[in-house]
This record gives C-alpha cells, structure tokens and sequence, in this order.
C-alpha cells in the first residue's frame, strides 16, 4: 500500500513540474491588444488584396454597416464588405471584393478556428477560387443538386458558412448599388 501511494505521490509531483516546466520554457503569449492603427493597417491589406483593381479606397456607412468602395483613378471599381460566416469551430470573419458588375473578385477567410488539418492552404484557395466572376446566390451541391459549390470532404460547415458570408455580401452589395 506504502509503494502505491510513493508512486501516486511521484506521479502527481512530475505532473506538477513538467507543466510548471512548460509554462517557463513556452514562449511568452502575447497580452497586448493591436492598436487601432494595427487594426487598421491589417483590414486595408485584406481590402487591397479584395479588390486589387482599385489604387484607393473610401471607407462607407449604411444601414448600421460600414463598406469600402473602391476607385480607380475617379471611376468606381467595386466594393470590399468585411462579413462573418458560422463554421464548424464556431464564427469567421471573411472579406469579400466585388466589381461593378456584382462579380466577386476574392473571398478571403481573415479569422476563424476551423481543424487546421481539413482546412489547409490548398483547400482555402481551391474552395474559394468558385466563388471568383460569378454573381451568386453560392449554393453547395450537397445540399442542392443545382448547387454551384463543391464542398470540401469533411469541411461541409464551414464551406456552408462562407457561402452564407459571400451570399450576404452580395445582398448588400445589391442593395447599395441597386442591382438584381
């Protein structure tokens, strides 16, 4: 009985140092939020990327939402709307370019906390290189055999989220620019 309870003891001892050890020898975690101008700086390198036929951008408000219209040279090329998605590790944040003619230009996925194993580079780009010159509504073929999106194996919610975040996006861009 002695010997069990020396192991248990020893056991819970190394437990306790090792992640001790951990914490110490683990790089430090970031505390400090970004600054607004941080911020800032970031969301204009995904506007950019968005919609990079534009060479300035002004920053909108409507109906409770802010967008950013985009400008070459004094013509209007498009516009990037920053919208959130649900997927399977919970909310994304996407930002999406569309051009004059409502087509979308790029979807990018900014934020989100989906498997890193099923939602790799190459499947990012893959999935979101569909949305690319179509106009939408994004529908995906498992769920609608009409559907115009392949889903990723495994990835069905996510891919659900971010065409629900580009469908919206374009429902706002039609409103804004009054196009059906």
């Amino acid at each position: 009985m002695k010997t069990g309870m020396s192991l248990i003891i020893r056991l819970v001892v190394s437990i306790g140092l090792c992640a001790l050890l951990g914490g110490w020898l683990s790089p430090p975690r970031a505390t400090a939020r970004f600054s607004k101008e941080d911020e800032e700086k970031e969301r204009m390198v995904s506007v950019r990327k968005a919609l990079p036929a534009a060479d300035r951008f002004e920053r909108v408000g409507s109906g409770g939402f802010r967008y950013d219209v985009g400008y070459q040279g004094d013509s209007r090329v498009g516009a990037v709307f920053q919208v959130d998605g649900n997927g399977y590790g919970g909310p994304m944040l996407l930002v999406v370019g569309i051009d004059q003619e409502g087509k979308v230009v790029e979807v990018l996925l900014v934020a989100h906390n989906e498997t890193p194993a099923l939602w790799s580079k190459q499947t990012d780009q893959d999935f979101r290189a569909q949305f690319r010159g179509k106009t939408g509504p994004f529908i995906l073929k498992k769920d609608e055999p009409s559907g115009n999106l392949d889903a990723v194996t495994s990835a069905t919610i996510s891919c659900r989220g971010i065409a629900g975040a580009v469908n919206e996006a374009l429902r706002i861009f039609k409103k804004e620019w009054g196009r059906k």
